[in-house]
């Protein structure tokens, strides 16, 4: 079984856009939650009915991702953002499964920039 989704536009990184309060309390800031909501709709409209939840880590995840410019880009946080939708897309149910990882960045695309995401059962 293989599972695919595409995430359109430029990955807002996850760990670089957390504020941490004097009290300790975590949030992420506007642009990152912006992000995450408009890739959390597009994995929704993807989501074929049926498709079960992912809840062990005997898959082998590929992330195909298009970057919009050429500055260096933070593999571990775009994974992390990636990670938090598909956690709460339900695609998988703890993040803490995707553990066999390929991740290939691709030369720019100014005009399709995206991370194509693969899961297949092994």
């Amino acid at each position: 079984m293989t599972i695919i989704y595409t995430i359109k536009g430029q990955v807002r990184g996850g760990k670089n856009s957390m504020v941490v309060t004097r009290t300790g309390k975590h949030y992420p800031r506007r642009p990152f939650t912006q992000y995450r909501d408009a890739a959390y709709w597009q994995i929704l409209e993807q989501r074929i009915p049926g498709t079960p939840r992912i809840e062990d880590n005997r898959w082998l995840w590929t992330f195909d991702y298009t970057p919009a410019d050429r500055r260096r880009h933070d593999a571990p946080a775009i994974l992390d953002a990636v990670f938090h939708v598909l956690e709460k897309a339900l695609v998988v149910s703890d993040d803490s499964f995707i553990k066999k990882i390929i991740f290939v960045e691709h030369e720019p695309d100014r005009e399709n920039p995206r991370i194509e995401i693969q899961a297949k059962r092994l």
